[in-house]
């Protein structure tokens, strides 16, 4: 990668923007320091905000500074958002913490220009195994089990499953669906904290006039292979059980299945990537561009349209990117400061 003051060309395409021209006055260090404790102590109550003011404010505050300035931002900031979980519960302390590092950890990984798709699969992933085993632990101490407090939900909400249409031999088969695909809530929960998260730096790089921090472009987004190798490990294992379910238990199912689902995510915002790099190469009219990612999204909920373009973008390469020994030679190049 390189620094900021000369974007570098790859098939046309900037690799990255300079966010600082034509931008915002720069934040003042008080301030980013305020609203990043501001987040932190809101991490347990309201997470995606958390996740904004933190990533904003620990990249305003931390951006170009030693590691000791690093050090005490983290420390600040996580001792914040244990009071802020305190306030709720004793319970809430571990998830506020695991918002907070993940709100520092996006931070520090776009001002250290590694917040690449591999390095952001990675921040969901150990965010969502960390909440997991939260949830776990606090169901174990209470004697029940996480899945159960899904169940819980679900029963409360009997009438809304009647007026949806779901009869009461469906009603096992929700249940059943619920008991083996809660840890996704988690993925999803956590992929959106993490946007969140990415969001508030996004924010703050604009204000970074002085100090030079590399914006990924998302037209450039490209998993590795490590991803598409967990995809296709999940694919399998779900292809597995489905086809001898009395040899493979449910719980064969559970793992394949929510992997499965957590990479999805992966997969369609390789989707979108690849419309947005299209569309920028054609040079798409600034609101028909927005119609067409509108649309893009229903197409993903409804068909996954977006994740079967994805998938197929790993194997066929429409954007013709580096890749293999030529993207490692372009991201391990020397930053020029």
């Amino acid at each position: 990668m390189h620094g900021a003051g000369e974007p570098q060309q790859e098939g046309g395409l900037t690799l990255w923007k300079d966010q600082r021209q034509n931008g915002p006055k720069e934040t003042p260090f008080v301030l980013a320091c305020v609203l990043c404790v501001a987040g932190a102590l809101l991490a347990a109550s309201v997470p995606p905000l958390a996740c904004l003011l933190m990533g904003f404010g620990a990249l305003c505050a931390g951006a170009g500074r030693g590691r000791g300035a690093h050090a005490l931002i983290a420390a600040g900031t996580l001792v914040a958002c244990g009071i802020g979980g305190a306030f709720i519960g004793a319970g809430a302390v571990p998830d506020a913490l695991i918002v907070g590092a993940l709100s520092l950890g996006s931070a520090l990984a776009v001002e250290k220009g590694r917040m690449r798709p591999g390095v952001a699969c990675a921040i969901v992933a150990i965010t969502a195994a960390a909440q997991i085993g939260s949830a776990a632990a606090s169901a174990m101490m209470a004697g029940t089990r996480v899945g159960d407090s899904f169940i819980e939900v679900l029963v409360s909400n009997l009438q809304a499953l009647e007026a949806a249409g779901v009869d009461a031999s469906s009603r096992s088969l929700v249940e059943w669906a619920v008991r083996t695909f809660w840890p996704a809530a988690f993925s999803t929960e956590s992929m959106l904290e993490f946007l969140c998260a990415f969001a508030g730096t996004g924010l703050a790089a604009r204000r970074l006039r002085s100090r030079r921090v590399e914006w990924p472009d998302f037209g450039l987004f490209d998993l590795p292979l490590w991803v598409v190798a967990v995809f296709v490990a999940a694919l399998a294992g779900c292809v597995a059980w489905y086809t001898h379910q009395d040899t493979f238990g449910n719980v064969v199912l559970m793992v394949a299945g929510n992997a499965l689902l957590t990479v999805r995510y992966a997969l369609a915002a390789q989707g979108l990537a690849v419309l947005v790099w299209h569309m920028r190469n054609r040079k798409t009219p600034a609101f028909a561009a927005r119609l067409a990612i509108l649309a893009a999204l229903y197409l993903e909920v409804q068909f996954i349209v977006m994740s079967v373009v994805g998938l197929l973008d790993i194997w066929s390469n429409f954007r013709r990117l580096p890749r293999g020994e030529q993207r490692h030679a372009i991201q391990d190049e020397p930053k020029q400061d």
